[in-house]
């Protein structure tokens, strides 16, 4: 584990972790809170490494200490559940594999309906908390300890492409990954980042993921929309994830849309809808697009549309209910009048 001021989650994480893992090494990057006190509690080793903007650097920096066959990566503010670590020593003694795919289901403490992946919580399941629901990310975070193994990328550190396909294995055990700290989000944790992804860009390092990220932080923090859209030009030119293709898509028909270039951006929300890999923002925007266009009948089964797939948060159920049906009366008053 890798940490920097993680007091807000970090002692949970480590109580629930302790019973079941044979070591645990902790890594602090810089830490000015209490992270430091709560960690010298739990950890077998702790070390200490010189941020230099590069999160692969430090997660392989952390690797190097490890002394178990196995190596299992946790962030400070995720829990896997007791009976799942039983699991995981399972999988662990595969002579198939060499690093499992495990389920980080990250929580939101509001609805995405502009997301594909968002689903909602099951208010039944303990570990979803106040969570009104997730993103389900499949992530290799259990791995033979080799040092052929390792992590790369500055930002976004990913450790699959140092493990062949064949050698890769799946596993359904989930990563609870919650975002209780409110700076984990913050304006400060955004630039940060985003100053590493201008490094790789200009260095012409920067992957496909990058460039969308990049875009994000531009759009809805620098509020730089023309870099923006450069950037997200860049994630389709580059072609590689067609999922990262989709979010990029998406995220250009918006700054179309806000920026008045509405024909481009139905265009997009078309393409996006027909392909069936848009969120449910592109039935709501799309809808928008062609009521605005005079084209009410299309745009009320959008909305029909829309309300079927389900719309968790009650207030936005309830503006999508009422528009409909007052399109849908405007269209029952032009059949009526037809002269109107």
């Amino acid at each position: 584990m890798i940490v920097r001021d993680e007091e807000f989650s970090l002692e949970n994480t480590l109580l629930t972790a302790r019973p079941h893992v044979d070591e645990m090494i902790i890594v602090d990057t810089g830490s000015t809170d209490q992270t430091l006190s709560i960690a010298k509690k739990y950890a077998d080793r702790l070390e200490h490494f010189k941020w230099i903007d590069d999160f692969s650097a430090a997660r392989n920096y952390s690797l190097s200490f490890a002394t178990e066959p196995w190596i299992l990566v946790l962030d400070a503010d995720e829990i896997i559940a007791p009976d799942d670590y039983a699991r995981l020593k399972e999988a662990s003694r595969s002579d198939r594999y060499d690093g499992f795919y495990l389920t980080q289901r990250r929580y939101l403490g509001r609805s995405e309906g502009n997301s594909a992946t968002w689903k909602p919580a099951d208010p039944e399941d303990p570990y979803s908390k106040h969570y009104q629901g997730y993103h389900d990310n499949p992530i290799v975070r259990l791995f033979r300890n080799d040092e052929s193994i390792k992590y790369s990328g500055a930002i976004h550190e990913l450790i699959d492409p140092s493990i062949s396909a064949e050698r890769t294995g799946m596993s359904d055990v989930l990563i609870h990954h919650y975002h209780e700290n409110p700076d984990n989000d913050s304006e400060q944790h955004v630039l940060r980042n985003l100053a590493i992804q201008e490094r790789l860009i200009a260095k012409n390092e920067a992957t496909q993921r990058d460039y969308l990220s990049a875009a994000a932080a531009h759009l809805r923090t620098t509020k730089k929309p023309a870099i923006a859209e450069q950037y997200l030009n860049k994630v389709l030119q580059i072609g590689e994830d067609e999922t990262l293709e989709a979010v990029a898509l998406e995220t250009l028909a918006e700054i179309y849309y806000r920026d008045g270039r509405l024909d481009d951006a139905t265009k997009l929300y078309r393409q996006l809808y027909e392909s069936k890999t848009g969120s449910a923002a592109v039935l709501n925007n799309l809808s928008n697009l062609l009521i605005k266009a005079g084209d009410l009948e299309s745009g009320a089964y959008l909305l029909q549309e829309l309300l079927h797939r389900g719309i968790e948060d009650p207030a936005r159920k309830e503006r999508v209910t009422a528009n409909l049906q007052a399109i849908l009366h405007a269209i029952d008053r032009t059949e009526k009048n037809p002269e109107m």
